[in-house]
């Protein structure tokens, strides 16, 4: 039935076909499932299907590179040389009411933690994932509609004390707000003694 429909409205010389609003007269080789096609009196054909993703050119590389960069949520396996202690390294976050802020962070080149606005704060134990001597430490920024207010994400030595963890002045400082561009990587060198 579908088929049929697009056939007879591709035929008309102004048919165009839409699906999600999005033009696309290119589109060939597809089948579409479970969607609403209406076609209007100019011949214009709509499909109706809330569960695909349309997207062209630029805008559709864009989608795609956002759709396989998974946030770090569950911490990687170690990957340090095992000479750095653990609770001795950290990385924190101060988060400011930021909007739309994603940042994933790596430690020689393992991204082990992705902050994401309105989240929870995150205080995390580096020591697993660093080296001793040279480190790199990579801020990867893939935020969207940036709003709010600064976001601080802060690389440096600590201590525990009564359950809770204190951060000495840090080492390696990530400032982003508002106005920060939504795609940019920052890195920064880690001695460890």
């Amino acid at each position: 039935m579908i088929y049929a429909l697009l056939a007879l409205a591709m035929s008309a010389d102004a048919a165009t076909l839409y699906v999600n609003g999005t033009p696309v007269d290119g589109l060939r080789d597809f089948e579409f499932t479970n969607v609403t096609v209406q076609v209007d009196d100019n011949g214009d054909v709509f499909i109706i299907a809330p569960q695909y993703n349309v997207a062209l050119g630029d805008e559709a590389k864009e989608k795609k590179s956002r759709k396989t960069k998974k946030d770090v949520t569950t911490p990687p396996e170690a990957s340090g040389d095992g000479t750095v202690p653990g609770n001795r390294w950290w990385l924190f976050s101060e988060d400011n009411q930021t909007e739309g802020q994603v940042v994933d962070v790596a430690i020689n080149d393992t991204v082990v933690k992705t902050f994401r606005s309105g989240g929870k704060q995150i205080i995390f134990d580096l020591g697993p994932y660093l080296n001793a001597g040279k480190n790199s430490v990579t801020f990867t920024s893939r935020s969207e509609r940036l709003g709010g207010g600064a976001l601080f994400l802060y690389v440096g030595t600590g201590s525990i004390d009564g359950g809770r963890v204190s951060l000495n002045k840090p080492e390696v400082e990530l400032k982003r707000n508002a106005s920060s561009a939504k795609s940019e990587t920052v890195s920064a060198t880690l001695m460890i003694d």
